[in-house]
């Protein structure tokens, strides 16, 4: 895994922290995950970041168990939200010390273009899940991301492994008996709706100005900045090629 940011607000968001559309937009997949639970589950929250979605899978699961690579990170969770039945330890997610059949699910957010070897850690993933158990992942879709950092002049250094929708799918299979995708986007307007659905080839990114793209979204009541709190967040099986995160449930 490449070496991790010394702070706490590169990449793991926090109820408290600056960036407040980075955090709803994480939340969002916890929610997700949250009703996509069947209740009582040993967890593990794989890449917990600050802690505040394996409290809230500790709601519905019997137990959870959240991990991180950054120290900063661990210590923030522990102080903020580790109790009964949650609890936070310091560990890399492709190195998982923990013995087999240990978990009925594991959540990983955000994670997965962090690693160098996806293989790796969906063995473990495979290892450490109970054989009934299910693997809920996400990842950022390349291709639209690709196409917005460019139209914003930046990268984004920590992510060293992306994939398309091609490629998602396919390292999944490789381990999985039965993986559906889902895409993750903005609730807008029915008119936004139709007319996302119909740019397969995400022109209105490449086209468009990122200020121009904001006022367009705006007009079809799309929310922009913190304005998108998680409910206006879609996760569903549809417009995948445009999503802006992929996020797929692993049945072993």
């Amino acid at each position: 895994m490449k070496p991790q940011s010394l702070t706490l607000d590169d990449e793991r968001p926090r109820p408290d922290g600056p960036d407040r559309v980075s955090y709803h937009h994480h939340l969002a997949r916890y929610r997700f995950a949250f009703k996509n639970m069947k209740g009582g589950e040993r967890v593990l929250d794989a890449g917990c970041g600050t802690g505040y979605g394996s409290r809230l899978l500790r709601e519905k699961a019997h137990s959870v168990v959240g991990i991180d690579n950054a120290p900063q990170a661990v210590g923030y969770a522990r102080e903020h939200f580790a109790g009964p039945g949650v609890a936070f330890a310091r560990m890399d997610c492709q190195r998982l010390a923990f013995p087999s059949s240990r978990f009925d699910l594991i959540v990983c957010f955000e994670v997965f273009e962090h690693l160098e070897s996806h293989d790796d850690f969906l063995m473990e993933c495979l290892r450490v899940l109970d054989p009934r158990g299910r693997l809920i992942l996400s990842t950022p879709n390349v291709v639209t991301a690709d196409v917005h950092m460019k139209s914003i002049g930046q990268s984004n250094p920590f992510h060293i492994n992306m994939l398309d929708l091609s490629g998602f799918r396919r390292v999944l299979n490789r381990h999985f008996r039965e993986v559906q995708i889902f895409g993750q986007r903005r609730r807008g307007n029915r008119l936004y709706s139709t007319l996302r659905a119909l740019d397969v080839f995400n022109l209105r990114l490449r086209l468009l100005p990122n200020g121009q793209r904001e006022r367009l979204q705006q007009a079809f009541e799309v929310p922009v900045g913190e304005a998108a709190v998680p409910d206006y967040w879609v996760i569903e099986r549809s417009q995948l090629r445009q999503a802006n995160q992929f996020v797929a449930i692993c049945v072993r």
